[in-house]
């Protein structure tokens, strides 16, 4: 197909799921929630060079600035936790410490 003088190839979903190494079922049920771009030719999907480039770029996760290791964090929320709640403690049984059962 040409459009311009310039070439446009348009893969099938297979051939799309094999160039983006995921499932054909994911591709499709992506494309069917219009959660990427795709073309419908024929009553099935298709996809451009443009397409797939863009299935990358919505996928891509980038790397957090300044992340904080998981001990790091649960030390930081349990000194939250701790500056702004008070520690229970039972209260005193009325009639002494509970005893313990002795074995029949």
């Amino acid at each position: 197909m040409t459009t311009g003088g310039e070439s446009i190839t348009v893969h099938t979903l297979d051939e799309a799921a094999a160039i983006l190494r995921v499932k054909p079922g994911w591709l499709q049920r992506r494309a069917a929630a219009r959660r990427i771009p795709f073309t419908m030719l024929g009553g099935a999907y298709h996809f451009t060079a443009e397409h797939v480039a863009e299935i990358v770029r919505i996928n891509e996760k980038l790397p957090v600035a300044t992340r904080e290791s998981r001990a790091t964090r649960r030390k930081t929320q349990e000194r939250q936790a701790s500056e702004t709640v008070t520690m229970l403690r039972p209260r005193p049984r009325p009639d002494g410490p509970r005893r313990r059962r002795t074995a029949a």
